[in-house]
């Protein structure tokens, strides 16, 4: 049996850690043995603490573009690279002293790997890798740079600057250089988890899509009353004035909001709005709403999309707007802005609740969605490790 390292580097919250230990657990349960990895331990702590295998904390190189406007309007997935050890050439060689010492460690036989862009280069012609992502944190390598997130978007970071820093790197620590910023990214595997209706590369897709590892929820039938659910944080500043426009809604809801307080909580209190000091099981939600309210996280989205329900979004980064952006192409979604707020959101509310054909559309495409199953991502991605594992024995 193989030594698999699986993980990721970039990413907060729990959405990477819940992808990728369906995974985890199905390769142990072939014999293999796993090691996880992560930046962001302290915050799963909960989640990791149930787990009984070793954990590898990896280096957190993230820190700002010099002279970059905040927030920074990055273009491809290369300006993320950027805000992420990839600007400076003190930055990458760092990290690669990390990863190198980190692979050398842990020697594994494969790398699974989600948003890992310094593990990927450090293990580019040395350690097969399988990359398990969503679709906006693996995007197209087939040619010599990333696609642009959206039509109108430049390029933060010339790529030819981060091309030369890469190649400097790679040849002080006497590593494969690569001709192409996107090179070692044409990985053994390259798996997209999210539904292809979301994919924000949709239109230069090559990869497989196979859905989302976990989440994917059976279409249930709309209450006969509208009925909101919010699923948001109260880590972002335009939460606030929005749970006020909440609290000054007449429509029956409910509210899950990451890092609640007493006082806010008391703040929203009134008849038909309960207040959620833990997280609901999702498939219980989309039987009690007729709208979901969120932030456009990838899992989400997908949950409400295979569930039937229409979406109202609060996206706070680029990943999150263009999923945002893609719910409203498909006529089931709307975005939120911050004119929506606070005053202006009840009126709001009840206009999608009157909406009956975006409450259609989402219907028929959660059917559409059911009827291309059954869906078997993790069996896909142990497949593909199948396959590599194999093939990296008879090199």
């Amino acid at each position: 049996m193989a030594k698999i390292l699986v993980g990721y580097e970039l990413g907060a919250g729990h959405g990477h850690v819940h992808r990728l230990m369906p995974v985890v657990r199905a390769l142990e349960a072939e014999g293999h043995e796993v090691i996880f990895f992560l930046r962001n331990i302290k915050e799963n702590a909960v989640l990791l603490a149930r787990e009984k295998r070793p954990i590898l904390p990896v280096p957190d190189l993230v820190e700002r573009i010099p002279n970059a406007p905040k927030p920074a309007p990055m273009g491809t997935y290369l300006d993320i690279m950027c805000h992420s050890g990839f600007y400076r050439r003190q930055a990458l060689h760092a990290g690669m002293l990390a990863w190198r010492g980190l692979i050398e460690q842990a020697d594994p036989d494969l790398v699974i790997c989600d948003h890992s862009p310094i593990c990927i280069l450090a293990c580019f012609q040395d350690r097969p890798v399988v990359q398990v992502a969503d679709g906006f944190t693996l995007p197209p390598a087939s040619d010599d740079q990333f696609p642009l997130f959206r039509e109108g978007r430049k390029h933060m970071v010339d790529p030819a600057h981060v091309l030369q820093v890469m190649r400097y790197v790679q040849a002080q620590n006497r590593r494969p250089v690569p001709q192409s910023v996107t090179e070692p990214f044409r990985t053994a595997g390259r798996l997209v988890c999210t539904l292809p209706e979301l994919d924000p590369y949709a239109d230069l897709r090559e990869d497989p899509v196979i859905g989302p590892v976990e989440g994917l929820q059976k279409p249930q039938p709309l209450p006969e009353r509208p009925h909101f659910f919010a699923y948001v944080s109260l880590e972002h500043k335009k939460t606030k004035p929005f749970l006020r426009g909440l609290r000054a809604s007449k429509m029956s809801g409910e509210i899950f909001a990451r890092a609640m307080t007493d006082d806010v909580a008391k703040a929203l209190a009134r008849p038909g709005l309960t207040v959620h000091r833990e997280p609901q099981a999702m498939k219980d939600v989309i039987a009690r709403a007729t709208m979901m309210i969120h932030h456009g996280g990838n899992g989400t989205s997908c949950a409400a999309l295979s569930g039937g329900r229409v979406q109202l979004t609060l996206p706070t980064h680029m990943e999150a707007r263009l999923t945002c952006d893609a719910l409203t192409r498909l006529g089931v979604g709307r975005l939120l802005m911050n004119k929506d707020l606070d005053k202006a959101l009840p009126a709001i509310l009840d206009e999608v609740a009157a909406n009956s054909g975006m409450a259609e559309r989402a219907t028929g495409l959660a059917a559409e969605i059911k009827a291309r199953g059954p869906h078997r991502p993790v069996d896909q991605i142990v497949e593909t490790c199948r396959k590599v594992l194999g093939s990296a024995k008879t090199a």
